[in-house]
């Protein structure tokens, strides 16, 4: 007879012990503090908040890199978090469930009570799952498996199968432990990324005097004076001045633009050149940049929703094993009902497909991909539409010079050198456009005698008795520099194609312009052919204009674009397309695309790029080539393929166990065999990626 007092009596002092374990715990808030200001009877709570955290950081240490190759582990530790209540949570459980078996053990060769406390901590350790899955199927109407998987392990020890009850939660909490390995361990806070840092004190006009104040005493009404190399900390219109701004980081355009009085201007963009005066219109988290950061923050990703399909197909196992369970107990008796509670099938799918996952996650590690999030390799397959971020993503930031635009009596080298010249020591994208060009040129970088930065939109230098002045042709319109009716013609042909022009003027004579061109990733190329040949559409989605975002459409073949998007009209664009029927990858990297990155399926960015981009997107390339992307997809074929083989694996010995249960009068030992064999089969697939990253480095 089944010694169920015993049982009881241990198991409700466990979970008394247990409560009031927590409730201990949750009374701290502040370790530091308590230790100095709590009563002394409040040290136990203490010392338990310690002894946990101890415990979790032994996991994260010693536990974790099982799971991971030390490679990822390492790539990992740019973007770690801290563990989720679940992931914890599950590690303790995994303790106790150890501390049990152990019990069983002892119990079963030498003190036979051991074995009803280990039952007894067993039922109290899964308790609060099996309370979940009631909840769930109480309120959501729907089955989890794990509730079949507590009910098989309760079936076992109330049949007094103590040892084999404890290593079958064992498992089913290491197949736990699996899946939670597989999902990024925690979100950052994104709204703080998005953040301006405000400068302690900016400079403002009032009655025509420049004076310092605080940043925290700026009004809206304002106006604040700012030059080259400062970041604009507010939104707001110039009122005076002109000035070259960098505002792609915002908006995507990918040339600086040209800011004059009336223009509007905007926080977290850059002054490459000239100095404007801004009258305040909105400042804090009353800017734009700031109102972007609040939509992340308040935004649901609908991708965390997707559950592996391992998963899934676990839950749909869960009504007929029930059902036949409840059959046998009419039919064969309480021996085959719990036979078949214990039959494994759905624990074996919740072991092998997160198994495979990390298999696959290890392989992309070991290829210079970041899958912080396993799920979203599982989604990867189900991927028709990659769209891509303009500038940084298919272009560097940096232009280059293309081709070199002359004047009769001037050729390209002197043009080029003139115009580094005037350069040399400005640091702005254009600048180290030219001085590149010139390096590959072979000119040797010449000191101008002195130089006068305009207010605006050019420098002006002299050198040897000559004026030299490089900069747009509002610029040379200001200094007087006619430009000829033939340049005038190629600047049209330039704004057609994306490009624009540098002028050079040398003693008030236009000597010629050079063209800047957005510079491809070298990869960019060769990267659209092989993801044509997967059969995806590809599509550009920039903030930058038509024309240069057509042209590089049209250069690199690829299927669509848009153009001229706002940060938060990216995501919407993405979601036109997802209630189209496409499941979408985006690629990006600036504060612009964080938005885009967490509406996507799936979202990748690269290394390197801002910190927002790398925190939102699921996949990190870690090589900063978009080659790896490619790669990638390839990795996720594989992962689909792999799955499929160990699901099928671990359908088999299930199976065979109901059917034998029913025909033949399978028991527990059957079950257990059957069960054994099928997760080692699993497994062995499973971990068959592996082997490739061995042939690899050997």
């Amino acid at each position: 007879m089944i010694p169920l007092l015993p049982i009881v009596l241990a198991g409700g002092g466990i979970l008394l012990g247990n409560k009031l374990s927590r409730r201990l715990a949750t009374r701290k808030k502040n370790t530091t503090k308590a230790r100095h200001s709590l009563p002394h009877k409040n040290v136990l709570a203490i010392d338990i908040h310690s002894l946990d955290d101890r415990y979790q950081q032994f996991f994260r240490e010693k536990v974790d890199p099982l799971f991971f190759s030390k490679q990822r582990d390492q790539q990992m530790q740019e973007f770690a978090g801290a563990y989720d209540k679940k992931e914890a949570e599950i590690n303790r459980s995994l303790g106790y469930a150890l501390v049990s078996s152990k019990l069983a053990l002892l119990g079963a060769v030498t003190y036979t009570p051991l074995s009803w406390i280990s039952a007894a901590g067993l039922v109290v350790t899964m308790w609060p799952m099996m309370k979940r899955s009631l909840i769930i199927m109480w309120k959501e109407k729907r089955l989890k498996y794990q509730l079949v998987g507590i009910l098989s392990v309760y079936s076992g020890l109330a049949a007094g199968y103590y040892v084999l009850s404890n290593l079958m939660a064992l498992v089913l909490f290491a197949a736990f432990k699996l899946a939670a390995r597989t999902e990024a361990s925690s979100q950052a806070n994104l709204r703080h990324t998005f953040a301006l840092q405000p400068p302690a004190d900016v400079w403002v006009q009032q009655e025509g005097v420049e004076i310092r104040i605080a940043f925290t005493e700026l009004k809206v009404g304002d106006v604040i004076v700012l030059s080259a190399g400062q970041t604009i900390p507010v939104d707001g219109h110039v009122t005076e001045g002109m000035a070259s701004i960098d505002q792609h980081i915002l908006t995507g355009e990918s040339q600086p633009v040209e800011k004059a009085v009336g223009d509007q201007v905007f926080a977290n963009t850059l002054i490459l050149s000239g100095k404007v005066y801004v009258r305040v219109e909105q400042a804090g988290n009353d800017t734009a940049a700031a109102q972007i950061g609040n939509i992340l923050g308040n935004m649901t990703s609908h991708r965390l929703e997707h559950e592996a399909r391992s998963e899934r197909l676990a839950d749909k196992l869960t009504l007929p094993l029930l059902a036949a369970s409840s059959l046998a107990l009419v039919t064969v008796g309480p021996a085959g009902a719990v036979a078949i509670m214990n039959s494994g099938v759905g624990s074996t799918l919740y072991f092998s497909g997160p198994l495979s996952m990390l298999s696959h996650l290890n392989l992309a590690s070991h290829h210079g991909i970041l899958v912080k999030d396993g799920r979203s390799l599982e989604k990867l397959h189900e991927v028709d539409t990659v769209v891509f971020d303009k500038t940084g993503t298919l272009t560097l930031e940096q232009p280059e010079v293309g081709q070199i635009h002359c004047c009769d009596g001037w050729d390209e080298s002197s043009v080029l050198a003139f115009a580094a010249l005037a350069e040399h020591r400005q640091s702005h994208p254009l600048a180290k456009a030219i001085l590149v060009a010139a390096e590959q040129h072979g000119l040797k970088a010449a000191t101008p005698d002195s130089a006068a930065y305009s207010l605006g939109f050019g420098v002006q230098v002299q050198h040897q008795g000559s004026t030299i002045q490089v900069g747009s042709q509002r610029f040379m319109q200001q200094s007087g520099v006619a430009i000829p009716s033939g340049m005038e013609a190629i600047k049209a042909l330039c704004r057609e194609s994306g490009n624009s022009l540098i002028f050079v003027a040398v003693n008030g004579e236009l000597a010629g312009a050079l063209e800047m061109q957005a510079q491809l990733r070298p990869e960019t190329v060769e990267l659209v052919n092989r993801l044509h040949q997967r059969g995806l559409k590809l599509c550009i989605l920039s903030g930058d204009h038509v024309q240069p975002t057509r042209h590089l459409a049209l250069r690199l073949g690829i299927d669509d674009f848009f153009a001229e998007v706002l940060p938060e009209g990216k995501a919407d664009k993405l979601r036109q397309l997802q209630d189209a029927g496409r499941t979408v990858c985006f690629v990006g990297d600036g504060l612009n695309d964080a938005i885009a990155l967490q509406q996507a399926d799936v979202s990748v960015s690269l290394r390197g790029a801002t910190t927002v981009a790398t925190d939102s997107a699921q996949i990190v390339l870690m090589n900063q080539s978009l080659q790896q992307l490619d790669e990638l997809f390839g990795i996720a074929h594989s992962f689909s393929k792999n799955l499929d083989q160990s699901l099928r694996i671990a359908y088999v010995p299930g199976v065979v166990l109901i059917g034998g249960v029913f025909l033949l009068h399978f028991g527990m030992p059957a079950a257990l065999l059957l069960y054994g064999g099928g997760v080692a089969a699993a497994m062995g697939k499973a971990l068959s990626p592996l082997r490739k990253i061995t042939k690899e480095q050997g």
